[in-house]
C-alpha cells in the first residue's frame, strides 16, 4: 500500500499547493453554503460592532460607544477591511477565513515537503482540510483563523531562521508572532518559552546568536507597544493584554465552572464569587476590565491556595483540566466523544512522529520547536479554562508531527512485512 501512496503523492507533487487549496476549500465552502449565516451569536455581535464603528471612522468604541479593552485589535481590524469592501455582508468574512485556512495549511505542506516527503505534506493536508474543528471555526465570527495562521507562519519563519540564520529572518519570525499575540493574547508567553529553551538547545549552532534571537524577541515586543500605549492613554495602564487572562485562571480554578455549561456555568461561577467575598476578597469598586481582570486572578490565586490543602482533589482537577484541553467544547458535550476518538490517535502518532524527526539530526531543531509550541499551548490551555478551542491554535502542527508519524509507521510496517517475505523459503 505504502508504495502506492508514494507514487500518488509523487504524482501530484509538481501542483501539490494547488491540491492543498483545493482540498482545503471545498469542504469550507460547501459548509458555509450550507449554513450561510452561522454563527453571529456570543462574542460575534461585539466584534462586529467594533469593526463597524472602525469602519466608520470612529474608532476603537464598542456598541455602546465607548473605548473597547476587551478585544485584542487584530481581528476587529479584519473584521473592518471586511465590511469596508461587502458592507454588512458576512460572506466576505468567512471567504477570508477559508483563504487564511489555505495559507495555514500551504504553508506547513510546504515546510513538510522540505523536511519529509510529499506523502506526508498529502497527509497533512487531507487531515486539516476535514477535521471538523476547523470546518466549524471557518464559518464563524471569530478570531481563531487569522490566529491560527500567524502561529503556524511565525512557527515556520522560526525553523526557518534557525535553519538558514539571518538577522532578518529571526526578526521576521518574531514579527508574525507578535501580529498573532495583536490577535489572541494566548501565545503572549510564547515569545519568552521559545528564546530561553531554544537559546539553549542551539548552542552549538551557528543560529546561536544573542543578537538572533533578541532581534526574534524584540520583534514580537515592538508589536504590541503601540496598542499598550493607547490602553495608557485611554484606561491609565500600559498594558497590552486586558482580556480574559484573570476570568480564564478564575475559571478554570473549580470544577464547578469549567465543567458545567450555559447558564449553570454562569450561576456556578457567581455562587462562588459570592463566597470568596464572604472570604474577604472583594470585587473591584469601578467595574472596568483591569480592576475586573484583578479580582478574577485574586479569586484564583485563593481557590488554588485552598486546593493545596486537598491533594486528593487537586489531583483529580488537575487531572480534568488536562483531559478536557483536548476536547472539552463551551456548550455542546455531544461533540466530547467524537472530539476524543478524533484526538487521541491524531497526539499518539504525533508523539511517534515528533520522535522520529528528532532521530534525524538534520530536522532535529523541528521536534524541539514542535515540542515547545505544543506543550505551550497545552500548559496555557490547561492552567486556565480548558477548552479546546483555547488548544486550537496548536492542532495544525499536532496534525503536521501526526502526518511524520504516520508515513514513518507505515515504512515500519512495509520493512517488516518485507523482511517476513525474504524470510520465507
Amino acid at each position: 500500500m505504502l508504495p502506492a501512496l508514494e507514487q500518488f503523492a509523487e504524482r501530484l507533487k509538481p501542483h501539490l499547493y494547488l491540491w492543498v487549496a483545493l482540498a482545503v476549500a471545498l469542504p469550507r465552502l460547501a459548509f458555509v453554503a450550507i449554513a450561510p449565516n452561522r454563527n453571529v451569536y456570543g462574542n460575534a455581535p461585539d466584534l462586529l460592532a467594533l469593526a463597524k464603528n472602525m469602519a466608520e471612522g470612529r474608532g476603537y468604541l464598542d456598541e455602546e460607544g465607548n473605548p473597547d479593552s476587551y478585544f485584542n485589535p487584530g481581528y476587529p481590524s479584519l473584521l473592518a477591511g471586511c465590511r469596508l469592501l461587502s458592507g454588512d455582508s458576512l460572506l466576505t468574512v468567512k471567504i477570508t477565513h477559508i483563504l487564511l485556512d489555505i495559507a495555514t495549511a500551504v504553508v506547513l505542506s510546504w515546510l513538510l515537503l522540505r523536511t519529509s516527503s510529499a506523502l506526508t505534506a498529502l497527509f497533512f493536508a487531507t487531515a486539516f482540510a476535514l477535521h471538523p474543528l476547523f470546518i466549524h471555526l471557518g464559518n464563524n465570527v471569530n478570531d481563531e483563523p487569522l490566529l491560527i495562521f500567524f502561529v503556524v507562519t511565525s512557527f515556520v519563519a522560526l525553523y526557518r531562521a534557525i535553519d538558514r540564520p539571518a538577522a532578518w529572518r529571526f526578526a521576521l519570525a518574531g514579527l508574525l508572532l507578535g501580529l498573532a499575540i495583536f490577535t489572541k493574547s494566548t501565545p503572549i508567553l510564547l515569545p519568552f518559552v521559545v528564546t530561553g529553551a531554544m537559546f539553549l538547545v542551539t548552542r552549538k549552532m551557528k543560529a546561536n546568536r544573542m543578537t538572533h534571537w533578541l532581534a526574534y524577541l524584540l520583534a514580537s515586543i515592538i508589536v504590541l507597544l503601540p496598542w499598550a500605549y493607547r490602553n495608557y492613554l485611554v484606561f491609565g495602564h500600559f498594558s497590552f493584554s486586558t482580556r480574559g487572562i484573570g476570568t480564564n485562571l478564575w475559571w478554570g480554578s473549580n470544577p464547578r465552572i469549567f465543567a458545567t455549561y450555559g447558564k449553570a456555568q454562569r450561576v456556578a461561577a457567581n455562587e462562588i464569587e459570592l463566597e470568596m467575598v464572604a472570604k474577604g476578597i472583594q470585587p473591584p469598586a469601578e467595574n472596568n476590565v483591569f480592576d475586573r481582570e484583578h479580582w478574577r486572578l485574586r479569586m484564583a490565586i485563593q481557590q488554588y491556595k485552598e486546593l493545596l490543602r486537598q491533594p486528593g482533589f487537586l489531583v483529580k482537577v488537575l487531572f480534568l483540566k488536562s483531559t478536557r484541553t483536548i476536547y472539552a467544547t463551551e456548550d455542546r458535550p455531544s461533540a466530547h466523544l467524537p472530539l476524543v476518538l478524533l484526538q487521541v490517535p491524531t497526539i499518539l502518532l504525533a508523539a511517534y512522529g515528533t520522535v522520529r524527526l528528532w532521530k534525524r539530526a538534520e530536522v532535529r531543531v523541528l521536534a524541539w520547536l514542535l515540542v515547545l509550541h505544543v506543550g505551550y499551548y497545552y500548559g496555557i490551555v490547561s492552567a486556565g479554562m480548558p477548552m479546546v478551542r483555547y488548544f486550537v491554535p496548536a492542532i495544525p502542527l499536532l496534525l503536521a508531527a501526526a502526518a511524520v508519524g504516520l508515513v514513518a509507521l507505515l515504512t515500519t510496517m512495509c520493512a517488516t512485512e518485507k523482511s517476513k517475505l525474504v524470510a520465507q523459503p
